[in-house]
């Protein structure tokens, strides 16, 4: 089961960095328009850099667990915002979710 839990985190871990860098690129343009979506997303895509970090080098696993529950409840909230406002985004839906998977097996 330990082995299990430890290959989730590292394939979330990397799925992390990922997003993490991609979301912050894509979000640069929303954050000079000071779009509050834009600013969520990059401050989301900070946290997973550093959460898949974090996650690869497997030290402090109780700021991990913080910082997914943080990713799952900015996710959720991201895509509330953009749900409101007429658009269906999955990405935000699959980041809390993942999240939520991190936070389950760290």
């Amino acid at each position: 089961m330990a082995t299990k839990k430890n290959a989730t985190r590292v394939i979330i871990s990397i799925i992390f960095i990922a997003y993490g860098l991609s979301s912050v690129f894509t979000a640069f343009d929303a954050l000079l328009d000071l779009n509050i979506g834009g600013i969520l997303s990059c401050t989301l895509g900070l946290l997973m850099f550093i959460t898949g970090i974090f996650g690869l080098i497997k030290t402090q696993i109780k700021v991990c667990r913080v910082l997914g529950v943080i990713i799952c409840i900015l996710s959720a909230l991201e895509f509330a915002l953009a749900l409101v406002g007429g658009a269906f985004v999955v990405q935000s839906l699959v980041t809390a979710l993942l999240a939520w998977l991190y936070f389950d097996c760290t």
